[in-house]
């Protein structure tokens, strides 16, 4: 019922729009001549308004509108509030069968599961502790445990240490997971905004599509002069149900605002949704906004596949503590993605204040023939008696990366073949559907510009090129900002076209308007009316004469006409230049 009325509405705003035009053809105003033209301020208040929207309507809104709709952040980084999505991914992994892993997989859970008494030491720097190991009578495996000052079952990284360095170093550097969409305004024009470190940022698109559209944000990405290899290589959620709908319930005058098109005098309409921000939605209506259709209980990840690159040469372990709290290691050069600088971070951040010191006599000796110390992270090993030879001084995160790096390659692989690209099952989001739909709803409650777009999209209503428009103010104003107004529209009140881009440019060069032709005096402001600050406006009751450019830089004088009856006024309209 509601919504025949807006249409019969809309159908009425439209005649009266042609009856007002005198249904003409327009033709650009010449330099001199002059026009009266008749404007009108129509009211269709609507309480309640409900509109929902499934899947396929969500997704033939424009693309742009459907992006820039932000709906919540989805934590990676195990804070307060995290769904500990890596983590319970590679916990995942550690527990896969390794006979149905390809080989680098099967690798790489090695690596995972690696602790001093499983540690393979063959082909990397250390490999003579194994040798002299028994010339102590000590084994390998309580040597690297001293070393490392873990027990000899405990892995050499845990999954927090690995999910901090995932999400620093393979997922904040790539450029989707640095920025996102949100709504154009006029502190921020270009409506990008910065991502939490450590989340992926959830659109309504992400959403509607149940996350598929990740592997394409997050996948392989090369522009503006920058490339990324990407971290998510396909996934499946079971976040929505078949009947997933999202439903926006609003209180707005559902009809356009009447303006002038000044290039060549007609009548154009406005979508009035913009300048009612403030009151478009009851936030104490605990159904002013709802989405149905979630998975309940705790929604999963059906499959997700995550990816790492390994660089394509060997990479040895650093020999010098310079510089200070890394050392010389050309693995640190390599992109912050590969896998490679990401064993290095998590080895880093697990041992950077590593100090331990152990030593080992023979039997029966009291003077040592093997010691070591580690001085925040930094080896130095020393062996006695012409005993053998030990390994250089390092970082043990250079020791680390050696062992990792040879274990990749186990089973003869290549170098460059190792890439890892785990597809876990089944891996819990970490919310509830009840927390998930909260979070959306706590979201745009806090940016509710961010529901202008899909709510304009559902009133649209905005039709030919209006450089300005007619206001009527509330009449429980104060006298001073009660009577007519005329609002300069802004770069939102121009229509979007399907693909969500603007069907015309804002190449407004002095919006606004003014006491001069010169336009050297701008008497318009962003004075706060009914809610509305972002457009420039001016009282009319307040000016004899105002002059205006429109987007093609002619100059035009406005001068108040008749006035048939309070929500109708007449403008004279002169080119001046």
């Amino acid at each position: 019922m509601k919504r025949t009325l807006i249409m019969a509405a809309l159908t009425l705003s439209a005649c009266a729009e042609s009856a007002l035009s005198e249904d003409r053809t327009p033709r650009p105003m010449e330099v001199g001549e002059a026009r009266t033209m008749a404007l009108s301020y129509l009211r269709f208040d609507v309480t309640n308004f409900e509109k929902t929207l499934d899947q396929n309507q969500l997704l033939a809104l424009p693309r742009d509108v459907r992006e820039r709709l932000w709906l919540l952040d989805l934590d990676l980084s195990n804070g307060p509030n995290a769904p500990q999505l890596l983590d319970r991914s590679l916990a995942a992994i550690r527990n896969l069968d390794p006979n149905t892993l390809a080989p680098a997989e099967r690798n790489m859970q090695t690596l995972l599961r690696m602790t001093p008494d499983t540690a393979n030491l063959a082909g990397t720097s250390i490999a003579t502790l194994v040798d002299l190991a028994p010339l102590l009578g000590v084994a390998p495996e309580q040597v690297l445990s001293d070393l490392f000052a873990i027990d000899v079952e405990d892995t050499f990284l845990t999954d927090k240490q690995l999910t901090d360095a995932i999400i620093q170093q393979v997922i904040a550097s790539h450029p989707n997971a640095q920025t996102r969409l949100g709504p154009k305004t006029r502190d921020n024009p270009d409506g990008i905004y910065p991502v939490v470190p450590g989340t992926l940022p959830v659109n309504l698109t992400d959403l509607a599509t149940n996350f598929e559209t990740f592997s394409l944000r997050f996948g392989a990405y090369k522009g503006a002069g920058r490339e990324h290899p990407g971290f998510v290589g396909g996934i499946k959620s079971g976040v929505l149900e078949d009947d997933f709908t999202i439903t926006v319930r609003a209180n707005a005058n559902a009809l356009p605002y009447k303006g002038l098109d000044l290039t060549d005098a007609t009548i154009a309409s406005v979508s009035s949704i913009r300048s009612q921000i403030e009151g478009l939605f009851d936030f104490e209506d605990p159904n002013w906004m709802r989405v149905d259709g979630l998975a309940q209980g705790e929604p999963t990840i059906e499959s997700m596949t995550l990816q790492v690159m390994e660089a394509p040469t060997f990479i040895r372990g650093g020999t010098s503590p310079i510089p200070a709290g890394i050392g010389n290691s050309l693995g640190w050069a390599l992109p912050s993605w590969t896998l490679e600088q990401v064993l290095l971070g998590a080895a880093l951040g697990a041992f950077n204040q590593l100090n331990s010191s152990v030593a080992y006599a023979a039997s029966g000796e009291t003077d040592p023939l093997f010691s070591a110390s580690v001085v925040n992270g930094f080896q130095t090993l020393v062996v006695r008696g012409g005993l053998g030879s030990p390994p250089q001084s390092s970082y043990v995160w250079d020791l680390l990366l050696e062992v990792a790096q040879v274990r990749l390659h186990d089973g003869g692989l290549k170098e460059g073949e190792g890439n890892v690209a785990f597809t876990v099952q089944n891996i819990p989001l970490g919310t509830t559907s009840s927390e998930l739909e909260q979070r959306v709803k706590n979201n745009l409650r806090a940016s509710p510009s961010s529901l202008l777009e899909l709510t304009e999209s559902v009133l649209a209503s905005t039709t030919g090129a209006a450089d300005f428009y007619y206001y009527r103010a509330q009449p429980e104003n104060p006298p001073a900002q009660q009577g007519d107004w005329l609002f300069f529209i802004i770069a939102g009140d121009i229509a979007d076209d399907q693909e969500g881009r603007p069907v015309r440019a804002y190449s407004y060069k002095r919006p606004g308007f003014y006491a001069d032709a010169a336009l050297s005096q701008k008497v318009s402001s962003l004075i706060a009316l009914d809610g509305d600050t972002e457009h420039e406006k001016v009282r009319l009751d307040d000016h004899e004469q105002l002059f205006v450019e429109d987007d093609t830089g002619a100059v035009f004088r406005l001068s108040r006409g008749d006035k048939p009856s309070p929500n109708r006024i007449d403008l004279d309209v002169e080119r001046v230049r």
